[in-house]
């Protein structure tokens, strides 16, 4: 593993001049030492101290915010724009939890007095958490995203495998981690980063048995074979995976010109902004039949005057182009395409036209195709979409747009069935940190649609519950 590797530069079409080392796989050895001791020593802070931790873990990573946007834009090739958003992001998730743990009811108390017994049930920490760091969110998904930050606000230790892709951006915010944990005088074990451009360490650390669980936000192949080692092991454990996601948008009928429209640029944003590169990306768009022709040329227009951005590096646009013409090549679908000449890893855009019957009959349309793709579909009535969703998988979100004031019952009810958030009236992309969000879905959006990966909900992943009881003396 002494082989470095490089990062890719999207905007210039280029390899870095840095090389990056894998972790030395003596590290491994070293970290079992400690890990146990690590773990004891962060879960026994108070609530307090852990809530004051965080506060100057977000008070170094914006310290650090110049330097980490220029590695951020080298290897992402997103905008600056979206650096500032996702950064702020980031940032604010870390107060988030900082102060949602000081609100949450973390012991609860009741007693029995005919039998003269008391109990007590506490949340704790689960222990060492493996969080894997995503390709599309070089930070709110990854090394200081919402796994690790949710895994240090329960009190675990994280052991976090970076994205080969944003190996020095993950370095930098691992960096402030480091910072913070010097300060309070803390093992260095607490939060490990190690390096790697292959699965070495991934597969690795999902197999020890000083990690309790696993957070991951990736493809579905990435995420079953992660469910399937953590499954074997002697002591199976949790993987929490947010996976693959069509992320249906039906426009009900009777929308009237102008209103269409308005839809369809929305739409256009929500495909082609950074490259189509969110897991919340619309990727099937059900539209009545009379009022698709009207839908379909604003949206193609609008997608044509949106600019083109690169996707964030070699591998995902290979894949996104082998996608995109494995559904064009479906029977009774119509290719429409980003025209453009467009060099290195730019996106090209591509919609595929179609009719309910012929979707039906073409599984590879009915997955996810990362980055600015999606199939417009037309339909006859309501009542059709509901054999639709019997066939679909589990779904991140699904969007309705109407007219009527509440939605039609029999799609509400099949879309509850299948999706972790409805949308009505608005597009999926541009997922909020709050209380109420919930970010997850049945199988294969996610591991388990139990549990959000976005908001402070999600620390519930992370942690356990122990009762005592306790009788009186005799």
């Amino acid at each position: 593993m002494k082989k470095g590797f490089r990062t890719f530069q999207p905007r210039f079409n280029t390899w870095d001049t840095q090389l990056h080392f894998p972790t030395n796989p003596h590290f491994l050895n070293e970290w079992r030492l400690h890990i146990d001791d690590a773990q004891t020593q962060f879960a026994g802070l108070s609530i307090a101290q852990r809530a004051q931790f965080l506060n100057d873990l977000a008070a170094n990573f914006l310290n650090a915010k110049a330097e980490i946007s220029k590695v951020y834009l080298r290897e992402s090739g997103l905008s600056s724009e979206r650096f500032e958003a996702e950064f702020e992001r980031t940032h604010r998730t870390i107060l988030i939890f900082a102060q949602h743990i000081l609100k949450v009811d973390w012991q609860k108390t009741e007693r029995s007095e005919t039998e003269n017994i008391q109990f007590s049930k506490q949340t704790l920490p689960l222990g060492t958490i493996l969080v894997l760091g995503s390709s599309n969110f070089p930070l709110a998904y990854s090394t200081l995203g919402g796994d690790t930050i949710a895994a240090l606000a329960a009190g675990c230790c994280v052991v976090l495998k970076a994205h080969p892709m944003h190996a020095g951006t993950s370095s930098l915010v691992a960096q402030c981690i480091a910072q913070t944990l010097q300060q309070w005088a803390l093992s260095p074990f607490v939060f490990s980063h190690v390096l790697d451009d292959s699965y070495y360490w991934a597969s690795t650390f999902a197999q020890e048995s000083a990690v309790k669980a696993i957070g991951f936000t990736g493809s579905v192949k990435g995420g079953r074979a992660l469910m399937d080692l953590a499954a074997a092991r002697p002591e199976p454990i949790p993987v929490f995976a947010e996976m693959g996601s069509l992320n249906p948008v039906i426009i009900s009928p009777n929308h009237h010109q102008e209103a269409l429209a308005q839809i369809a640029k929305k739409l256009a944003y929500s495909i082609y902004t950074d490259a189509g590169q969110f897991c919340t990306k619309p990727g099937l768009i059900l539209v009545q039949t009379e009022e698709a022709n009207i839908f379909e040329s604003v949206l193609l227009e609008e997608l044509a005057h949106l600019p083109a951005t690169p996707m964030l590096h070699p591998d995902i646009h290979a894949k996104f182009e082998a996608r995109k013409r494995q559904v064009f090549q479906n029977k009774g679908f119509t290719r429409a395409e980003n025209q453009e000449q467009l060099e290195g890893i730019f996106a090209r855009w591509g919609i595929a036209k179609t009719q309910l019957q012929d979707l039906f009959n073409a599984s590879s349309a009915l997955e996810e195709v990362f980055g600015p793709f999606a199939v417009v579909c037309s339909y006859e009535n309501i009542a059709d979409l509901t054999k639709l969703f019997n066939i679909l998988g589990g779904q991140l979100t699904l969007s309705i747009f109407t007219q009527e004031a509440q939605p039609n019952v029999q799609l509400l009810a099949a879309a509850q069935k299948i999706a972790g958030r409805i949308i009505l009236n608005g597009v999926p992309t541009g997922v909020r940190v709050l209380e109420a969000m919930h970010h997850g879905g049945p199988y294969p959006a996610s591991s388990d649609a139990r549990f959000t990966a976005v908001g402070p909900d999600s620390i519930k992943r992370f942690t356990k519950e122990i009762c005592m009881q306790v009788h009186d003396a005799l």
